[in-house]
């Protein structure tokens, strides 16, 4: 696969993330027609760098096995229980 290939596929990967419902890795394999092995090694790249989220583990709709349901839309991101360690007060 050449560069220009693999950088629309991180795209295409990313932004289907970046809907208004988290998706499976497999969902994104299907949206986008991109190899789920591809997906999975683009969501490694997206998770180096904090672009992306587990919003809820659940059972995948399309094989009915435990997954991951995944973003890259930030205001999907999960509350980060680390930011409120202390109790979140100013004093």
């Amino acid at each position: 696969m050449d560069d220009q290939t693999k950088r629309n596929q991180i795209r295409k990967t990313f932004q289907a993330l970046h809907g208004d419902e988290p998706l499976t890795r497999l969902q994104v394999a299907q949206k986008t027609g991109i190899r789920r092995a591809n997906v999975c090694w683009y969501i490694r790249h997206f998770r180096k760098r904090n672009q992306v989220a587990v919003v809820r583990k659940g059972i995948d709709p399309i094989t009915r096995h435990p997954a991951e349901f995944l973003t890259t839309n930030p205001d999907l991101f999960p509350d980060d229980p680390q930011t409120d360690m202390f109790g979140g007060s100013d004093e």
